[in-house]
């Protein structure tokens, strides 16, 4: 028989694979939508789903875990805003593997949050990391120049540890279905407010964007949502982030599949230096709280 641990493991690849598949969909509906429209409806369905299932526990839900899924929410919206944008400056595989340096981030971001101390291979894998990004990227080493959308999207990284810390903290307070449903609905105020101040109210017209909203929506808003909160009240943080190193692979062959996508030798190196800094930062041993 699965323990908790193992089905919880099992469930967060799962949503690795959600997630990564999602960059490619997400990069060709762009081309037809802006950005801050694709995310207030994509979260909008979503919170619609949540809210119709888990009325009754929202209902009888308290204060704090109500501020809890709002504190969460603010950091999905900054770092699903700051991505989605960055996307249409780079690209899907470039999105994915600079999204996965959160990776790292998020045992950096444990001790403040957590009080779980930094060992001494972790901070080596961030310095490879770092390197990674330096060549997949491409920065200009004289300019020190970066891609607008590479700098979004490590701007996403950024908050999205802090998403998955805080929910590592939480869902051992609160119901991983209440704050899920909280992080959803403040994602979608957050970003409907976005789209009032920044652009004009025009609906989406395209078929490929009405897809793609619906199937993030369901498959990557709501149901991802609402398995990772579930499965990280059995887990750690460290341990959820180790299994998240597989969303940019699944960016990576998704995107290369569909969209034809290829990095450059040194992209593929910068990759590799990404992905050795994530598991390393895995391996290092267990943190000391």
């Amino acid at each position: 028989m699965v323990s908790k641990e193992g089905l919880a493991d099992i469930t967060l690849l799962g949503v690795s694979m959600i997630w990564g598949g999602t960059f490619p969909l997400i990069k060709v509906a762009l081309r037809d939508i802006s950005p801050y429209v694709f995310l207030s409806f994509r979260f909008l369905i979503a919170t619609l789903i949540l809210v119709a299932i888990f009325r009754k526990e929202m209902a009888s839900t308290s204060r704090e875990a109500l501020q809890a899924g709002l504190l969460i929410g603010a950091f999905i919206f900054i770092g699903y805003m700051t991505q989605t944008v960055g996307l249409k400056y780079t690209t899907a595989s470039k999105s994915g593997f600079i999204t996965g340096l959160y990776v790292v981030f998020t045992p950096i971001l444990s001790y403040p949050v957590l009080r779980i101390t930094l060992p001494r291979k972790r901070i080596l894998a961030v310095l490879l990391a770092s390197t990674g990004l330096f060549l997949l990227t491409e920065i200009d080493p004289i300019g020190l120049n970066m891609n607008y959308g590479d700098f979004l999207t490590l701007v996403c990284a950024v908050a999205y540890a802090f998403s998955v810390v805080l929910i590592s903290k939480y869902t051992r307070e609160f119901n991983p279905s209440v704050l899920a449903t909280t992080q959803t609905l403040t994602t979608w105020i957050l970003c409907t407010l976005s789209w009032a101040i920044l652009e004009p109210f025009l609906l989406p017209k395209s078929g490929t964007a009405w897809v793609a909203i619906i199937i993030t929506a369901v498959f990557a808003t709501s149901l991802a949502f609402l398995a990772q909160n579930y499965a990280q009240k059995h887990t750690t943080a460290t341990k959820a982030a180790i299994i998240f190193t597989a969303e940019p692979v699944f960016a990576l062959i998704i995107s290369s599949a569909t969209l034809g996508e290829t990095l450059s030798q040194k992209g593929i190196l910068g990759a590799a230096l990404i992905i050795a800094g994530m598991l390393l930062s895995q391996l290092a041993g267990k943190e000391a709280s």
